[in-house]
């Protein structure tokens, strides 16, 4: 049994992190950390999470763990970093910190970065696309929520040349997004009954890294074959992305509008998505538009292609659980590769609907 310890383990990833590891035939969490709840039982947290944990001192998590997941505020990973590699630990971390070089970070996040020399250590957690190089990271940069629906759904155009010059992502989210945290946009009467767009223009810090995937993507970072591998084309165009808040608990729907290649009809893009993704066993290509109830709960992504045969744009469109294959399931399917086991050992491939 490989040990583990979740530093942050009353948010929202943290909370759906223990809940699927409790059920890991290969992994026991050890130790859990709050501050919040230091002191006291992990039901505190969690009325839904039996179990004698009690929420211990960060250090305690450290000491006693082989993997230590950080399901902590953007800026304080970074911090935590450089001590838990020392010890010899194994991290996944779910914030922002990793997943961007210092330089882009600095400009994104606006505060320079505290542990720039560990980037280049860090594998981004995508595993579809980077499987073999997460296999022996020491630290691994969980995916974002919307990068991981956006990035899956427009990988096999990006991988081929075919984003073209104009692309537009309308994505949507569910409330957990937001984090556990208490703030008047995310209350009940602000949220219910209601839809709005946030952080347009440009602004949003996943837009970076979606473009940074992208742009990875283009330049032939593919194994297997797929795309033009290691044959850089043209750099992908600017992402025009407007994130939007629904009222729901969990899940996200990007919707990915581009410019059609005239050459392609709807079967050959619907040929080389299923090319592109033959044998991934979380990504299902859809006959019809994907739901978030349909993903809810699970680490699968599915996917959905249509041409619009009256602006003649090429649709792409993909749900995802936000907690799940874009944050804490992702994350198990990371701890699966780092230790050579099944990828889906303690992660579903169903939803649960209704």
């Amino acid at each position: 049994m490989v040990k583990v310890g979740i530093i942050g383990a009353t948010g929202y990833g943290g909370g759906e992190l223990y809940r699927l590891l409790a059920q890991h035939p290969q992994a026991r969490v050890v130790a859990v950390s709050s501050r919040s709840y230091a002191g006291q039982r992990l039901g505190a947290a969690w009325p839904h999470l039996q179990g004698t944990l009690m929420y211990d001192e960060p250090e305690q998590v450290v000491a006693t763990s082989e993997v230590v997941f950080l399901c902590l505020p953007e800026a304080v990973s970074m911090t935590l970093v450089p001590g838990i590699l020392a010890a010899g630990k194994r991290v996944i971390d779910f914030a922002g910190d990793f997943r961007l070089p210092p330089e882009v970070y600095n400009k994104w996040y606006g505060h320079p970065h505290q542990s720039p020399q560990l980037f280049p250590q860090v594998v981004y957690g995508l595993p579809e696309l980077w499987r073999e190089q997460i296999k022996n990271a020491k630290l691994v940069a969980n995916p974002g929520c919307y990068p991981t629906a956006t990035t899956l759904a427009l990988a096999p155009l990006a991988a081929h040349g075919l984003l073209g010059d104009d692309v537009i992502v309308n994505a949507v989210s569910g409330v957990s997004g937001a984090g556990r945290s208490a703030g008047l946009g995310t209350h009940f009467s602000e949220v219910n009954e209601n839809f709005k767009a946030y952080k347009a223009g440009g602004v949003h810090k996943h837009l970076p890294e979606i473009e940074r995937n992208l742009l990875r993507l283009s330049q032939g970072e593919l194994a297997r074959g797929r795309g033009k591998e290691g044959k850089p084309g043209a750099p992908p165009p600017a992402i025009t992305f407007v994130p939007h808040l629904a009222p729901m608990t969990r899940g996200i729907l990007a919707t990915c509008y581009l410019r059609r290649d005239p050459v392609l009809s709807e079967a050959d893009y619907q040929a080389l998505y299923r090319d592109f993704y033959g044998g991934e066993q979380f990504i299902s290509l859809v006959d019809e538009p994907p739901q978030t109830k349909a993903v809810w709960g699970s680490n699968r992504c599915q996917i959905h292609i249509k041409l619009d045969k009256h602006s003649g744009r090429l649709l792409v469109m993909s749900a995802i659980d936000n907690l799940g294959k874009g944050m804490a399931s992702q994350a198990v399917q990371n701890l699966n590769i780092l230790y050579g086991w099944p990828e889906e050992m303690a992660v579903s491939s169903f939803g649960i609907f209704p």
